[in-house]
Parts: structure tokens; sequence; C-alpha cells
């Protein structure tokens, strides 16, 4: 059934992906090759404006809209055997909601702002560690168990314009929420063309994907549970220079089941559209075997607002 979706999907989005093909081709390199690749040094912190558009219906219901504006930062902790060790912290939410005959009600407070997490990756986005700062409270992030996550797997490297690639994995969305999400999901990946964005010349591929997700917390008193069906795609602008995120963007269906102790399941359905862009990028320490050694902590870019 996952496969069918995913075709369907695919025949749906075709033509996207060839006029996004077309407007890169004026910049793409001679050799129609097109490279991705992360990278990261010890104590690098880059900081993401992020903005999300919501609507949430749980059984039924009127729908509940919202207009989300985060700040998150992450930081390179470490690195070891070329995996890079990441922590998320989210550091400020805001939100305005609407739902029916409520209008405009403003939120700021979030039981996840401040949440330290880490992850750790490689230079494709492949997963191999993960943890939390404070594992006794269950908390979510704004967006819910599920919201689009800037790092994922990839898993390619070099390709050419326009080919496209298939990765399956299972996610575990550390970012999203205690206890920990999770996503297994197929993608599949075109290769775009090389463009400039935010003063930055970076490296475009777009996505689609398919996936069921799963989110459980357990009392002493209830089980709450959520099960769900995800279709989504999304656009990824890696910088060339960097090798960091500069701009992401994802879309994500999602078709929920809700349970709640002995409660007969709630069908629900959240749709999320959102903006990752880099804000600032501080440069970490580097320590070179020979030469004076770079100071730590340089500003070397920042989005001018």
């Amino acid at each position: 059934m996952k496969r069918i979706l995913l075709q369907i999907i695919v025949l749906f989005l075709s033509t996207c992906f060839v006029i996004a093909g077309q407007s890169d081709s004026s910049n793409i390199q001679e050799n129609n090759l097109v490279c991705y690749k992360l990278n990261f040094r010890t104590g690098d912190t880059l900081i993401y404006h992020v903005v999300s558009f919501d609507s949430v219906v749980i059984d039924y219901a009127e729908p509940l809209l919202k207009n989300r504006h985060e700040r998150v930062r992450f930081i390179c902790d470490s690195i070891k055997n070329q995996r890079f060790y990441l922590s998320a912290t989210l550091l400020h939410y805001l939100c305005f909601e609407r739902s029916g005959e409520t209008q405009n009600v403003e939120r700021t407070e979030s039981p996840w702002i401040g949440r330290k997490v880490w992850f750790a990756i490689d230079s494709v986005g492949n997963r191999y560690a993960l943890g939390y700062d404070d594992s006794t409270k269950a908390a979510l992030s704004p967006g819910g168990a599920f919201q689009p996550q800037l790092f994922f797997p990839f898993q390619e490297t070099c390709k050419q314009i326009d080919k496209t690639w298939f990765v399956e994995s299972l996610d575990e969305l550390v970012e999203n929420g205690f206890p920990l999400p999770l996503v297994k999901q197929s993608s599949l990946f075109r290769a775009g063309g090389v463009l400039d964005t935010l003063e930055e010349h970076c490296n475009r591929f777009h996505y689609i994907k398919t996936g069921q997700g799963s989110y459980k917390v357990v009392s002493e008193t209830d089980t709450f549970r959520v099960t769900n069906i995800i279709t989504g795609y999304g656009v990824y602008d890696i910088s060339s220079t960097k090798n960091i995120p500069v701009h992401y963007f994802a879309t994500v269906e999602q078709k929920l089941t809700i349970s709640a102790g002995d409660e007969e399941p709630k069908p629900g359905m959240h749709y999320i559209g959102t903006y990752y862009t880099l804000e600032s990028y501080t440069e970490g320490i580097i320590k070179p075997s020979k030469g004076p050694q770079r100071k730590s902590g340089r500003e070397i870019w920042k989005k001018q607002k």
C-alpha cells in the first residue's frame, strides 16, 4: 500500500520536479554533477528561524489554525569517528492561533523551550545515537511528534541533475519530544541544481515521502498513543562552501489515530508547512597541525534583517 501511494505522489509531483530542474539549469555545473554533504567543526553554532503553518482537525471538530515562529539552536558538541554530535534547543516560541469564533490567541510558552536533546549524524544525515538532558518529564515540541526535522538521512553524496534515488529509514525524532517519536518512511529524492539563496551558493535537492509514525506516553494512571500515516514533500538547500543547511521547506500531511486509556480512538488530520531559514552561523574551534590557531566563536554568517 505504501509503495502504491508513493507511486501516485511521484506521478502527481513529477511536473514540479521537472520545472524545478529547469529553473536551476542556468546555474548547474558543466559536468551536470551536484554533491551533497554535511560538515561541522566542534563548537559550530547554528540558529534557525522556523516559521510553520498548521491546520489541525481532531474528531471532525472545528479546525485549529496556527502560525508558529520559533528559534532553534544547533551546536556541534564533538566529533568522533567522523560522526557529528549535535545538540538542539528550542530558544523562543511565538504562536498565533484561531479556531471557530476564537481568533488571534497568542501563545509564548511551551514545555519544550530550553529542553536540550542531542543526536549523532554522519555527512549524509544517517543517525547513530541520541539522548536527552532531561528524560524524566514527557513533553512535545510545539509542532507535535511528527513535525519536519532539519536533519534526516539522504544517504547520497554526488548525483547528476534530475537523477533520483530512494531511501528507506526508521527516523527517531528526538528533537520532537520525549518519549521518543518514531517514523518509518520511504523517500524518493531528486537532485536539483546549484543556486544562490540568502547570499549563499547552495546545492539543492527535492524529496517526496510516505511513512508511518508512532508516539506513546505511559503514566501511572493512563496511556496516550498517537499513530499516523504521513505523506510529505520538501526542498533542501545546503551551502556548497560551508556544507551546512541554509534553507529547508517541507510540507507534511498526517492522518492521525489518537487513543487515550480505554476511550474509543479518535481520528484526526494535521497539515504542516514549515520553513527553516539560517539566521546565524558561528564557526567553532579549529586546531591546525601547523601555523596559528584560529580564534573560537567567530561569527561568519548572519542573515540581514
